[in-house]
């Protein structure tokens, strides 16, 4: 498992540079190329819009696998930081409670900022 998730997020860099756009640029330019050749005929219109929605979700699946652990990687700093400081530490591992939990902290952090606005 763990090569797998390194190999993606690996891809997933490699398509956020220059040349990972160049590389999906040149396919479909290269689709295109071979639609004007074969003169834009049923069986590459089929093709190539497989081909397409097969790499859209290799792409998009690669993207959010990639950000997980972006996010994941930036909830562990602020985890840290915020043990390391004298802060309030009930909010260290938020990121890993239920929605309904994470709300009702929102709302009582708004409560406190509201208060201080008023003071």
């Amino acid at each position: 498992m763990l090569l797998i998730e390194k190999r993606v997020s690996r891809f997933a860099t490699a398509l956020s540079t220059t040349a990972g756009f160049c590389a999906i640029m040149a396919t479909v330019v290269v689709g295109a190329l071979i639609g004007v050749a074969s003169r834009f005929g049923d069986n590459w219109a089929l093709l190539f819009n497989t081909y397409l929605s097969l790499v859209a979700i290799v792409i998009a699946a690669s993207i959010l696998i990639a950000q997980r652990r972006d996010t994941a990687a930036i909830q562990a700093k602020l985890d840290h930081i915020m043990i390391s400081s004298e802060s309030d530490n009930r909010l260290v591992g938020i990121d890993l409670r239920s929605s309904r939990e994470i709300d009702a902290v929102r709302s009582e952090h708004r409560d406190v900022v509201s208060d201080d606005k008023r003071a």
